[in-house]
């Protein structure tokens, strides 16, 4: 059972106040302190969190134009900081903000469900909500005992939204039954963060998480459930994840996830990548010197040498090829859960990539894309100053342009127009693996 305990407001904005030199100094002394008095094992069962009860005023966060990466529209989070402990999350670099002790001092934004439930019943647009972020776990540990996250999903299953969430925990089957209810009514899509292929190394990274063999469950229990699912194949670890990956993907292939996204690690300068390299010292005191080299840049990306990177994506690539999997959301998943323009904007981003991989040149897609983000930006801006507006009046005007073939101006491509008239009018869907138009 964790501490309560009532966050000063104050204190927080005291805190953002500090310059980013002052506070890397401050914060890289901290992570340096726990470390030493906790003598770190690559666990923290016998420390007890402190919770920081927070009263939100706004709950989600709403982008202009999807984010064609994650396929989301409206982003929110329970919780800021994380149990899970994992030793390279970007989380704990100081730009972010997050206060105390990463793994131990936990915001719980208590009345989010209340906040959630009215923002939720005056959005104008349909589109995904993503429940995910990088400083922190919806369901980490802490969720069993204040079920925020269930609450939320529960509201999420009365609305007409689709959802995806991004996890590396089990506690999620507990809520199995209401994403199943959400997928059945507008979708909803599993993404499970995972790159070790076992506990070995998983248990000094990612010491609270949920071990290897119970994520690959959740991913079975989930497709059973007829739910889509991805894996956040990130990051993965230089000389000591990012050389068995075939052992991970062979066990995701059996538990046939949808997609696979992967990534390397990033080591902001500072509290993150101070704390990390604590850990390579004492637990692979004969990988310092690489990791020296990688890391010397300092980059404020946190990204290692570009050699590096190069080597090892294409070496990932590789193996994701081989395997079979997409590297992207697939079109026949998300189809649906966006009005159409802004299914189209993700396609013709997702389309970019899917050619660029095939040396197909994309130079008329990129112009074509530009054109058509253009034109959707202009319209929104219309649409946004018309509050009694709902997204089927934007829907009819850009299926009307297509039916009169105006849009072929706006696009200046007449084959790209072709392909999209297909998706607009006739509802087709994009194969990702063929790439053509099928249904």
């Amino acid at each position: 059972m964790g501490i309560e305990k009532t966050m000063e407001e104050s204190n927080m904005k005291n805190a953002r106040k500090l310059s980013l030199k002052k506070k890397i100094r401050i914060n890289t002394k901290i992570s340096t302190n726990f470390l030493r008095e906790k003598e770190w094992q690559g666990k923290f069962d016998e420390i007890k969190i402190v919770k920081h009860y927070k009263k939100i005023k706004s709950a989600i966060k709403k982008q202009k134009l999807p984010d064609s990466y994650f396929v989301r529209k409206y982003t929110f989070s329970p919780y800021m900081a994380c149990e899970h402990g994992c030793v390279y999350c970007d989380g704990r670099a100081e730009r972010y903000y997050v206060e105390g002790d990463y793994e131990r001092d936990i915001v719980i934004r208590k009345n989010l469900p209340q906040i959630l439930e009215k923002e939720i019943s005056t959005l104008r647009e349909k589109g995904s909500i993503f429940v995910g972020s990088g400083i922190t776990d919806a369901y980490q540990p802490v969720e069993k005992e204040e079920n925020i996250m269930k609450q939320c999903a529960e509201i999420i299953a009365k609305s007409n939204l689709s959802a995806a969430v991004l996890t590396k925990s089990s506690i999620i089957e507990r809520d199995l039954d209401i994403w199943k209810a959400v997928n059945e009514k507008s979708g909803f899509t599993l993404m499970m963060s995972l790159t070790f292929s076992d506990d070995k190394f998983r248990k000094i990274f990612e010491p609270n998480a949920s071990s290897v063999e119970e994520r690959i469950e959740t991913l079975k229990k989930f497709k059973a459930a007829g739910i889509s699912t991805g894996v956040m194949a990130m990051p993965f670890l230089p000389f000591i994840s990012d050389s068995n990956e075939n052992i991970l993907f062979q066990k995701l292939k059996d538990a046939e996830i949808d997609f696979i996204m992967p990534g390397f690690l990033t080591l902001r300068p500072g509290k993150q990548k101070e704390f990390y390299f604590n850990i390579i010292k004492k637990h692979f005191p004969n990988l310092v010197n690489k990791y020296e080299i990688l890391y010397g840049n300092n980059l404020l990306s946190g990204s290692p040498i570009f050699s590096y990177r190069q080597k090892m994506l294409e070496k990932i690539d590789k193996s994701i090829i081989s395997f079979n999997f997409l590297q992207q959301i697939p079109h026949k998943i998300y189809k649906d859960r966006f009005p159409i323009y802004d299914e189209i904007y993700i396609l013709l981003n997702h389309m970019k990539n899917l050619y660029k991989k095939k040396n197909i040149n994309v130079i008329n897609l990129k112009n074509a894309t530009k054109k058509y983000s253009e034109w959707l930006i202009t319209e929104k801006t219309t649409f946004n100053r018309k509050r009694k507006l709902t997204h089927a009046f934007l829907e009819d005007k850009l299926i009307a342009l297509f039916e009169n073939e105006e849009f072929q101006n706006i696009l200046k491509n007449e084959k790209l127009y072709e392909f999209l008239k297909e998706v607009v009018i006739n509802r087709k869907i994009f194969d990702y693996r063929k790439l053509k138009l099928i249904y």
